[in-house]
C-alpha cells in the first residue's frame, strides 16, 4: 500500500486518536515510572524495536509500572522525505510491539512513531497498558522543518489509565504555552515527556537542554511527577536545500518529583532507570496556566 507516495510498513487496521480502551482504575499513592533513553537508527523500526527489547525487560525487572521511550524510538529522527518510508498506521509495526511488550512485561510502555493516515502523516505518541489498551496523542506543533515532512493535530494530550490521568507532551511542545494551558486543564495524575532532541552546538545551532530543566518546570508548576526522555548518541540527517545537519543527542532522561526534586538522572549513554514517584493529591494546582 503506498501512502504519501511512500512504502509504510506493517498495518492496515485504523482506530483513529482516542485514550486507552481500559476504564481508570482507583488513585494511587505513588507510580514506579522507568525511562529508557537509547540511539535510534534513522529509518530501521524493526531494529530499533529489537534494540529497544533489553531495556524494557530492565524496566521490568526493576518493577516499573511504566516505561517509557523517547520521541521518534523506532523511526530515528530523519527531517527528510526517505522519512516517510517509516509511516506506519496506528496499528501497525510500532503500536503492535508495545502491545506485545506490554502484554508479555506487565507494564505499561509508550514512544512517539510516524503514523500515516490517508495523504498525510503525524507525529504519534502510543501508551500500551498490560491488558492489551492503547492510546494515542498526537504531536500539536511540528518544530521548525518538522511541518515539511508530518502535520500537527489538535488534541487534549491526556491518556486516560488505570495507573491514572497521563499527561503526554513531545519534544519541543513543552517549551510552549499552549501545552502548559494543556496539562493544567487536563489535570493529569503525572507527565511523559518524550523528546528527540540533538545538541547542535558544535555546528553553530542550540544545545539541547538537560532533563531536569524542562522536567523539573512542570513538577513545580502543577504538582505532579514528571518523566522526561531524550535519545543518545550521534545524529545525522539531511535537510532541506541538500546539506546534511549533524549533533549529538545527549541522554540526560531524568524522573523528577512532584517537588521538583531529581529522583533519578540517566547520563549520556543508553540505559534504563527507575524510580517511585509519589502521587500527591495536595500537591496539585487548580487554575490554568494561562
Amino acid at each position: 500500500m503506498i501512502v504519501g507516495r511512500r512504502r509504510m510498513l506493517l498495518g492496515s487496521v485504523s482506530l483513529g486518536l482516542a485514550a486507552c480502551t481500559s476504564a481508570p482504575g482507583a488513585k494511587h499513592s505513588s507510580v514506579k515510572l522507568a525511562v529508557a533513553q537509547m540511539a535510534s537508527v534513522n529509518g530501521d523500526v524493526v531494529g530499533n524495536l529489537e534494540r529497544a527489547k533489553p531495556l524494557v525487560a530492565d524496566a521490568a525487572r526493576q518493577g516499573a509500572d511504566l516505561v517509557v521511550f523517547p520521541e521518534f524510538m523506532p523511526s530515528g529522527y530523519d527531517l527528510s522525505t526517505a522519512s516517510w518510508d517509516s509511516g506506519e498506521r496506528n496499528i501497525g509495526a510500532t503500536t503492535m510491539w508495545l502491545q506485545v511488550m506490554a502484554q508479555r512485561h506487565g507494564l505499561y510502555i509508550g514512544t512517539s512513531f510516524l503514523e500515516a493516515r490517508g495523504e498525510d502523516f503525524y507525529n504519534t505518541f502510543a501508551l500500551a497498558g498490560p491488558t492489551g489498551d492503547i492510546g494515542f496523542v498526537r504531536k500539536q506543533t511540528p518544530a521548525g522543518a518538522e511541518a515539511f515532512f508530518f502535520r500537527g493535530e489538535d488534541n487534549p494530550h491526556i491518556i486516560e489509565t488505570r495507573l491514572g490521568r497521563i499527561g503526554v507532551v513531545i519534544c519541543q511542545e513543552n517549551y510552549r504555552c499552549f501545552a502548559a494551558n494543556l496539562m493544567a486543564e487536563g489535570k493529569p495524575d503525572f507527565i511523559l515527556a518524550p523528546h528527540s532532541f540533538p545538541d547542535v552546538s558544535a555546528t553553530g545551532g542550540l544545545p539541547s537542554p538537560p532533563g531536569t530543566h524542562v522536567a523539573g518546570w512542570y513538577a513545580r508548576r502543577f504538582g505532579v511527577p514528571v518523566a522526561m526522555v531524550n535519545k543518545t548518541g550521534a545524529w545525522s540527517t539531511p535537510v532541506i536545500g541538500g546539506s546534511t545537519a549533524t549533533g549529538v543527542f545527549p541522554g540526560q532522561s531524568a524522573i523528577v518529583g512532584a517537588d521538583g526534586k531529581t529522583l533519578a538522572l540517566l547520563g549520556k549513554e543508553a540505559g534504563c532507570a527507575v524510580a517511585v514517584a509519589p502521587l500527591d493529591q495536595a500537591s496539585r494546582i487548580a487554575e490554568p496556566a494561562r
